[in-house]
């Protein structure tokens, strides 16, 4: 069997050389400076993974790896970046669903675990159809779990809730706890900090026992460390900004369910979306 095929994408040669370095022994290692010759190359052949560095002149990595997303499903995709403001890693989750977001300068044996292991997911787990695909029909099981102390957050995400989707408020990670252990979850909409205690743990627990519910991350902070974390650490599938945008929630909630169907459809596909923590224990960025 060959190699598993990954594809780096960075306007710095010497980013690549030391990529290429770092990857040769275990993988088919292909680079190139253009983004615009990385959509070519993912076009034309098969790759397992895409390394992508987010800021490149011609195209920004979440760009490529938005591309990517809707063109190559199959590809894992990683993304490099030197420590990005809050709208880059917004967009790294919201557009390009990135699996990891590691930092420049990498920690190597984390880098090397982390292609590793998105090119053992993607040989193994080959998408049937697109990402998203799956949605269908409202099922009445379906339940979507909110976890914010705030009565308003809560009547504002109901807005966004077809009359079919149930909805269980919880106002503490402890609440939250016990609805998760009593109810199969489609959705968890959930405040990451609470006063002073991270919800993180939850998710990640979450995402452990049931794995076909997906996580959505709903705050009013503008901490790209803390969303870093969310990414790596819990595979969060999307980012609601506070104050709730009627609209643009309720399209991000029906999304959320459409992927519980599609995961719940090709139960194999929950591998491409797995928690896994970074070596280091996420502080990959300070």
């Amino acid at each position: 069997m060959r190699k598993p095929r990954v594809l780096c994408v960075d306007d710095e040669p010497e980013v690549l050389r030391a990529l290429q370095w770092l990857l040769d022994a275990s993988f088919e290692v292909s680079c190139t400076t253009d983004a615009r010759e990385g959509r070519a190359r993912l076009r034309c052949d098969d790759f397992e993974v895409v390394i992508s560095d987010l800021r490149m002149p011609q195209m920004l990595g979440t760009e490529l790896l938005q591309w990517a997303r809707i063109e190559s499903p199959n590809t894992m995709r990683l993304m490099l970046a030197e420590p990005p403001d809050f709208a880059e890693v917004v967009d790294a989750v919201n557009a390009s669903e990135v699996f990891r977001l590691l930092p420049k300068p990498w920690d190597a044996p984390q880098l090397l675990d982390t292609v590793d292991y998105a090119a053992a997911v993607a040989r193994s787990v080959p998408l049937i159809e697109p990402e998203g695909a799956g949605g269908g029909s409202i099922r009445e099981e379906e339940a979507v779990v909110l976890l914010d102390p705030d009565p308003a957050i809560e009547s504002q995400v109901r807005a966004c809730l077809d009359a079919q989707t149930r909805l269980y408020w919880a106002r503490s990670p402890g609440e939250a706890d016990a609805l998760l252990a009593r109810h199969a979850v489609a959705v968890l909409v959930v405040e990451p900090q609470i006063g002073s205690a991270s919800t993180l743990e939850l998710i990640h627990a979450l995402k452990s026992r049931q794995p076909h519910a997906v996580p959505v991350a709903l705050s009013a902070e503008r901490d790209p460390t803390l969303l870093i974390r969310l990414i790596n650490e819990a595979q969060i599938f999307r980012f609601l900004s506070k104050p709730v945008v009627h609209p643009y929630a309720r399209r991000t909630v029906q999304a959320a369910l459409a992927q519980h169907r599609a995961l719940l459809a090709q139960p194999l596909r929950t591998a491409r979306h797995a928690v896994q923590r970074p070596a280091n224990d996420g502080q990959a960025f300070v």
